[in-house]
């Protein structure tokens, strides 16, 4: 048995926030991942871009973490913030508050940052049951190489993406569908590039991959762009990952086959460690993120997203939706599985957002245990009053919108 204050259950960039959010404070903190890696999607998933944290107009909208974050990613590596994204109107996503960094330079500065915050960060690590009485979570049991031991905890913090403490205690939680998506690093050219698919995460050809290479491994751009089943499972991303692998097979046959280009010159580097999924489950909360929810006020917001797809649409991020419905008193939920569907989900799935909910989340945990009171009945003024003091802008007219 290991007693901490608030544990956090999934390393990606919501766990890391949440996690040095709340050390930061002075909570002991566990970070739990059951990669190698931290970073999640972003690192081990190799979806190694940094969307927007401006909305295309001049204005940034998130702050603290998130910022600290993006400047982080490039610390050790390549990348570039576009100098001249104050000036931009009506931007294209790649000219607005954004960086492409290399995934395994961001591990490092993910790791820097746990460390020098104090968090006990437990890599290679499974959840595998969680344990509640009297409406509060006592501790989960986790399993490593030490073999299986109890995690307790005054506060959780589920940052998992697929919502996993939800799954084990049956939290309503909504499920959408995906797409075989891949992204990878590949040499071609003479260097490092990055391979995004033969579709987007929403199905989408990308033009990368032809039909004649996907052929001949028995795919199609067709095929490929019908949703899998919603939800998740353990032959799901089995197949997920098999299948993905499957496809990138196709493209390098077919290059090596008609000559356009060689197994000297042109492969793969590194593939992703972790499914692909961009939306697994997302907990049914005290309040849910929907359509038409940006440039709306909520009176208990947390802080502010941009839409990375368009310009122009910000969104405020109530705090009810960070904790489920119905469920444990000392849950809180941060990043891909918050309270949030439909195409509120597709803008709080990504790094931004993750960010920002997870710097919440920890900050709530904190101040819960320091006021020894449950998450529902946590003033969210002084959550915000705390955000505030960090200088970190939560309603829309505090960024000029």
């Amino acid at each position: 048995m290991k007693h901490y204050e608030v544990a956090v259950i999934g390393g990606g960039i919501a766990g890391v926030a949440a996690a040095v959010q709340a050390a930061r404070l002075g909570r002991k903190t566990v970070l739990i991942e059951k990669t190698a890696l931290f970073g999640g999607l972003a690192t081990a998933g190799l979806i190694n871009v940094f969307l927007p944290l401006c909305d295309g107009n001049g204005r940034q909208v998130s702050f603290g973490l998130c910022e600290e974050m993006v400047r982080k990613s490039i610390e050790y590596g390549p990348g570039e913030i576009p100098p001249g994204w104050r000036d931009q109107r009506n931007a294209s996503e790649r000219k607005r508050f954004i960086s492409v960094f290399s995934p395994a330079s961001f591990v490092l500065s993910l790791d820097r940052m746990l460390e020098e915050a104090g968090v006990d960060l437990w890599l290679d690590t499974l959840v595998c049951a969680v344990h509640a009485e009297q409406g509060k979570i006592v501790d989960v049991s986790v399993e490593n190489e030490s073999g299986r031991l109890r995690v307790e905890a005054d506060q959780f913090i589920d940052a998992s993406g697929s919502a996993v403490l939800a799954c084990r205690l049956a939290i309503p939680c909504f499920v959408e569908e995906n797409y075989l998506s891949i992204w990878a690093l590949e040499f071609l050219r003479g260097q490092i590039e990055m391979f995004y698919g033969a579709v987007y995460g929403d199905g989408k050809p990308t033009g990368k991959v032809s039909e004649e290479a996907l052929a001949r491994v028995g795919l199609s751009l067709e095929k490929l762009a019908e949703p899998l089943h919603p939800g998740i499972s353990g032959k799901l991303v089995s197949e997920y990952l098999l299948n993905t692998r499957r496809y990138l097979r196709g493209y390098y046959q077919h290059a090596y086959a008609t000559q356009e280009s060689s197994r000297h010159t042109h492969y793969p580097v590194k593939l992703p460690i972790m499914p692909q999924f961009r939306k697994i489950c997302a907990v049914k909360g005290s309040y849910i993120m929907t359509d038409g929810g940006y440039g709306k006020t909520a009176a208990d917001s947390i802080g502010l997203v941009a839409d990375w797809r368009k310009p122009g649409y910000v969104w405020e991020v109530p705090f009810a939706a960070l904790y489920p419905e119905k469920g444990p008193d000392n849950l809180l939920f941060a990043g891909r599985c918050i309270s949030a569907i439909g195409d509120a989900w597709e803008v709080m799935r990504v790094i931004p957002s993750a960010a920002v909910t997870g710097q919440a989340c920890g900050l709530a945990a904190a101040l819960a245990i320091r006021n020894r009171t449950e998450i529902r009945r946590l003033d969210v003024a002084a959550v915000q009053k705390e955000l505030r003091g960090m200088h970190i802008p939560i309603h829309l007219d505090e960024v000029g919108l």
